[in-house]
């Protein structure tokens, strides 16, 4: 009899051993697997910010060869032309200096045309600026053509805020006004700029369409849209949060939230 209570004692021993070994396994297993998911969703995320890294490059790289040339050729090739017209001007009889007189404001006109295209394409350009001057700028940009109005405001003191992060920040910027020209069929753009001790908020809104109507019939962002991903992942980049909303027919909102401390 006590061999019988030994061996069950025994034997149950074993199987809670082994019971335990199979928990603790399964355990382990199931750790390891989230680990791994997470190792793979970090190298995802990983890879597509040195992708978008690199097109950033690629595109300031560009950018800055795009300035450089209209500096350089472009805009001394206009200047040269008015020179030569101020020297026509005095001997072209009265009735003619109209013509030349009128030709110069033009020239003038697009030789700083292309100076501001070339300091809006120059990052190096952009960094020496605060984000509110190269806002305003762009803004004033988009009112000269007559196709939109603009406003913009701006709450507390811009400070504290990196180049490289401002950079990326006027990109987007820039990336959300063109959506607003292209596609929303606008009358009024605004955006504004918010600043405290803990954050800045980037706004960017306009009453045009809004966004598309799905078949369930809730408004969504095109999650596909190249441009919304790049907008999505620069911010990203740079620790901000961003989003995008908008009722069909009642205009889009463009919010980009970054930490400051």
């Amino acid at each position: 009899m006590p061999d019988v209570v030994l061996i069950v004692t025994v034997g149950t021993a074993l199987f809670l051993l082994l019971a335990l070994f199979i928990a603790f396994m399964a355990f382990y297993y199931q750790k390891r697997r989230l680990e791994h998911q997470d190792e793979i969703k970090d190298l995802a995320e990983t890879y597509q910010k040195e992708i978008l890294k690199a097109q950033l490059e690629m595109q300031e790289q560009t950018f800055h060869s795009i300035a450089q040339e209209i500096h350089d050729n472009v805009g001394q090739i206009l200047s040269l032309a008015r020179l030569n017209m101020n020297s026509l001007e005095n001997a072209l009889q009265d009735n003619h200096r109209q013509k030349i007189t009128t030709s110069k404001e033009l020239v003038d006109q697009a030789i700083g045309d292309l100076r501001d295209l070339s300091k809006r394409l120059n990052s190096k350009y952009a960094t020496q600026q605060s984000l509110t001057t190269l806002l305003k700028t762009q803004l004033d940009l988009i009112r000269k053509t007559g196709a939109v109005e603009t406003s913009f405001d701006v709450s507390g003191q811009e400070a504290g805020l990196l180049p490289e992060k401002k950079l990326i920040l006027f990109r987007i910027a820039q990336e959300a006004l063109n959506n607003s020209l292209k596609h929303a069929e606008a009358s009024c753009i605004s955006a504004q700029l918010e600043f405290t001790q803990q954050q800045m908020v980037l706004r960017i809104m306009d009453d045009g369409g809004g966004l598309a109507v799905t078949a369930e019939g809730s408004s969504e962002p095109p999650l596909n849209g190249t441009g919304l991903q790049n907008m999505r992942f620069r911010a990203g980049l740079i620790g901000a949060s961003f989003s995008i909303a908008g009722q069909a027919g009642s205009g889009t909102l463009v919010q980009v939230d970054l930490p400051l401390n």
